[in-house]
């Protein structure tokens, strides 16, 4: 399950209005688990990365039951503070560990996310930034989010 922690900065074209759309998005071989979107302003910190594990932690009961769960996020602070680690563990999950600087292992940031991007829409709120991001995810299909992991498990044995 690889997350993907974004910001998608959208300026309108006829005044100097930029939307800001901050949000994690976890996802595994067979598509979206969990979509949560921070309030403008709010940032990810261990404690508010917590809270969206606890998140997760519903969201894979109800989609994956008995499944057993690796976890790939990058280094940062928020993922590995002493807090966050210690509550992986209580999960019983794994993680997969992040080489510092290696975008590559990152497929929310080089499969995921790009398809977003690539549509070059223009919004006019935040909430419609935030519909067109879920009803992207919820359009890849399966194939999609099986290749992005594909794509991990290949740059990961490299």
């Amino acid at each position: 399950m690889a997350p993907l922690e974004f910001t998608i900065k959208e300026k309108s074209e006829d005044s100097a209005i930029c939307w800001e759309v901050l949000g994690s998005v976890f996802w595994d071989a067979q598509g979206c688990i969990l979509v949560e979107f921070l309030e403008p302003g709010q940032t990810i910190n261990a404690a508010r990365y917590i809270q969206t594990l606890v998140k997760l932690r519903r969201a894979l009961h109800n989609k994956r039951p008995g499944r057993k769960i690796i976890l790939q996020h990058d280094n940062a602070r928020p993922h590995t503070a002493g807090a966050t680690v210690e509550k992986i563990r209580t999960f019983g999950w794994e993680t997969l560990p992040h080489p510092p600087y290696s975008p590559d292992l990152a497929p929310s940031d080089y499969h995921l996310f790009s398809s977003v991007k690539e549509r070059g829409q223009r919004y006019e709120t935040l909430e419609d930034i935030q519909k067109a991001v879920c009803q992207c995810l919820r359009a890849a299909g399966m194939d999609f989010y099986h290749k992005g992991i594909f794509k991990l498990v290949r740059a990961a044995l490299e």
